[in-house]
């Protein structure tokens, strides 16, 4: 069975799709009517999906390189266009550089370079410098786009144009390999790429929009489909999942599909970076206290099967001896048949003695020596009916009966138990949650798993306001600057926020502005969006915190209720259930066949047309009274004995017919003994197997994910650092000074089709 194990590669890919949760909001509403405002706005959204903070570093210089690869329809590279911006924090005359780029054309001033080879040197005189590029390098990861219509693939010229069902796929290949060592060996690993996707679909044209590996988002009147791959992640770490059974879903491509009128599709943007995954730590991964978990799990099941094998030693021996009970009731069962036999044939006897008077007297003497016996043979059989075969069956049926609810019992508090953990579990986490005494007071209440949603949610609000003042234009920033300074006046004043009239008059007051009024209001705004900004890595730790506590709750509840589910869904422990019930009943039964020599008890069964062997001996007792009187008539005197003949005939026939219900009786107790037979069987059966079960639980599951767990656990959290290592080693695409620290961000623009 495969397991699932992976915590580093989760971190990356919620990484991930936390960012590509901005592009769903992302300003494209404004931009319906006007193609290349529309491209721009894809563009910025699927660039703030793999945006992240720059990876601190012991170098002050930086190289910030965008790289944009055209491609038509099919997603092949026509061109390749690379923009760079080297900080200047020193403020230094010259810059060196290094980069493979020709035609460079400098887009931040006029600052002129020599160059000798792929060293360059800027005049920079104190300032940044900002500029662009040709190579004809291939970037790193391949974008290859098929189109289908109703199900056949179809070119892009030809869809132009078409309704139908329409599905894009696009499929992305890395090419970034290195050769890495992990524990002394050799192992081919790709750069972590994560690349984003993003197209604007006509609300006219497209309609039930589904994609796979993304999501949609409404925009207005349209939709914004976006989807998010790590191509080649799932082949660097193939070889240690596939030794560690491990299965993991790692999205390599992205699909669309929809219903279409009048085919057409504006620019498709993919964003692609290593930053995702080189903003990850992996220092703190560790798998001791998940070591620490499966032994306990080992001690469990260890005891559960020494539970079980009890368990099974407890109904074998049940089943061993209850062949002698089945034996002595069908015993029984025969005396009762012979009984009967014997009784049709005295009722014979007296028959034919009635028909001599000579005979009579020897008839007589023998029936009464007969029926003397007989009344002492009921005697003793009543006896050790109601001394030993009583309180045995009603033993029997109460043990049976308290085994059952014994068994009902466990299955109540087991489950009643798994419940308590599942509250337990959130309990667990709401103290924890309360402890963070910082957490609280920088919001002024306390997280509990009740409102951690909308806490997470309000704290990435916060996250992405904070962000998004800190790329306002100049002209944006004095606008909010003014704005928050007038705010009040303007209020007093009557003016509505948001009004005609209040934005008129922050414009009035703007434009009363000198130049160097506005320089110092700007200055001072962002002087203080930067200081606010110092909380973002705060809030970015608060918000994983919250998840990470909210995904261990659901976790929990989550494996409990598996284990809920497996112990009421399990066939061995039904077969136990139903064996006990089956047990009680047959215990019931026999108990019910047996009855009591309570006289108002037999009186009552009697009177209901039933039977049970003590009512059935009760009446063979009656009888054979009746026999005793008529055969001490007929010895007292033969003269009486013809007006007598009716009454020991009668006494015969009542003697034959309780010697019928007598075998009928036994009859009913030799089923109910095979039925109970045939309980205990399945009952041990069933024992035998939940044993043989969790002994094979024990040695398959628990010892073995132990096993796999102390020996790979280590090498498969190197594997993740190591691919964690690579995202962060690659930081340049077209050259940099090792002097420089970097990062990289390609755009890949594909052609429209119309």
């Amino acid at each position: 069975m495969k397991k699932k194990y992976f915590k580093g590669l989760s971190l990356i890919l919620v990484s991930a799709m936390v960012m590509a949760g901005v592009a769903g909001c992302a300003g494209v509403g404004a931009a319906e009517d006007a193609k290349d405002e529309a491209e721009e706005a894809v563009t910025d959204a699927v660039t703030q999906a793999v945006q992240t903070q720059k990876t601190p570093s012991d170098k002050e210089n930086f190289k910030e390189e965008t790289v944009y690869v055209f491609t038509d329809a099919y997603g092949s590279q026509k061109s390749v266009t690379v923009y760079e911006k080297l900080n200047n924090p020193q403020c230094s005359d010259v810059i060196e550089d290094e980069t493979t780029l020709t035609n460079l054309v400098n887009l931040s001033g006029e600052e002129d370079y020599s160059e000798n080879g792929n060293n360059i040197e800027w005049n920079a005189l104190g300032n940044d410098i900002t500029y662009q590029g040709d190579t004809s390098k291939k970037p790193p990861v391949d974008i290859k786009v098929t189109y289908y219509l109703d199900g056949k693939e179809i070119s892009p010229a030809d869809l132009a144009g078409k309704s139908g069902n329409v599905r894009i796929r696009f499929d992305y290949t890395n090419n970034e390999q290195r050769e890495v060592e992990i524990n002394g060996e050799t192992k081919t690993m790709y750069v972590p790429f994560t690349a984003v996707t993003g197209m604007l679909l006509s609300g006219d044209r497209f309609s039930n929009i589904e994609v796979t590996n993304g999501k949609v988002t409404e925009v207005g009147d349209n939709y914004l489909a976006a989807g998010i791959v790590l191509p080649g992640m799932e082949d660097s770490l193939a070889d240690k999942l596939d030794e560690l059974e491990i299965t993991m879903d790692i999205p390599d491509y992205f699909e669309v599909s929809a219903d279409v009128n009048d085919f057409a599709l504006d620019t498709v943007i993919t964003a692609v970076t290593a930053n995702v995954s080189a903003d990850i730590d992996m220092g703190e991964i560790d798998t001791t206290a998940l070591e620490d978990k499966l032994g306990e799990l080992q001690d469990a099941t260890d005891k559960l099967s020494e539970g079980t094998d009890k368990l099974a030693d407890g109904t074998g021996k049940l089943a061993d001896n209850l062949p002698a009970l089945v034996t002595g009731a069908g015993d029984l069962q025969n005396g009762a048949n012979s009984l009967r036999d014997g009784a049709f044939k005295i009722k014979d006897g007296v028959a034919a003695y009635t028909d001599g008077v000579a005979k009579a007297a020897d008839g007589a003497a023998q029936i009464s020596g007969g029926t003397t016996q007989v009344n002492t043979a009921i005697d003793k059989l009543s006896e050790s009916v109601e001394q030993q075969i009583v309180p045995g069956v009603t033993q029997l049926a109460d043990g049976a009966n308290a085994l059952n609810d014994g068994v009902n019992q466990f299955m109540t508090a087991t489950v009643e138990g798994l419940n308590a953990g599942e509250a337990g579990a959130v309990d667990t986490a709401n103290a924890q949650l309360a402890a963070s005494e910082e957490l609280t007071a920088a919001l002024g209440y306390t997280v509990t798993m009740d409102n951690i949603d909308e806490t997470i949610a309000a704290l990435e609000a916060k996250r992405n306001m904070l962000q998004a003042e800190l790329i306002l234009s100049d002209d944006e920033a004095l606008q909010h600057a003014v704005a928050a300074g007038v705010k009040a006046q303007l209020l007093q004043a009557g003016l509505e926020e948001g009004s005609d009239a209040y934005n008129t008059a922050v414009a009035q007051q703007i434009q009363n502005m000198s130049m160097e009024d506005k320089s110092a209001a700007i200055m001072a705004y962002r002087s203080a969006v930067s200081e606010q900004a110092k909380s973002l890595p705060s809030l970015d730790t608060a918000i994983e915190s919250l998840k990470e506590a909210k995904a261990g709750v659901n976790g929990a509840q989550s494996a409990l209720e598996g284990v809920k589910t497996s112990l009421t869904g399990n066939e061995d422990v039904k077969k136990l259930t139903d064996g006990a019930v089956a047990l009680a009943d047959g215990a019931n039964a026999l108990k019910a066949g047996v009855g009591t020599f309570n006289q108002d008890e037999m009186n009552a069964v009697i009177s209901s047309g039933n039977n049970t062997v003590c009512t059935a001996l009760y009446q063979i007792n009656s009888g054979v009274d009746t026999l005793d009187k008529g055969t001490t008539d007929l010895s007292n005197g033969l003269n009486t004995l013809r007006g007598s003949n009716n009454d020991l005939n009668g006494g015969v026939a009542t003697l034959a017919d309780g010697t019928v219900k007598l075998a009928d009786g036994t009859a009913k107790l030799k089923a109910a003994t095979d039925t109970l037979g045939e309980g205990v069987g399945e009952l041990n059966a069933g024992a035998v197997k939940l044993n043989n079960g969790m002994l094979e639980f024990n040695a398959e599951g628990v010892s073995k994910i132990s096993g796999v767990l102390d020996e790979n656990s280590d090498t498969l959290v190197a594997e993740f650092k190591e691919v964690v290592d690579l995202g962060k080693g690659y930081t340049s695409f077209a050259g940099k000074s090792d002097d420089y620290d970097g990062s990289v961000l390609f755009i890949y623009k594909m052609d429209g089709i119309e």
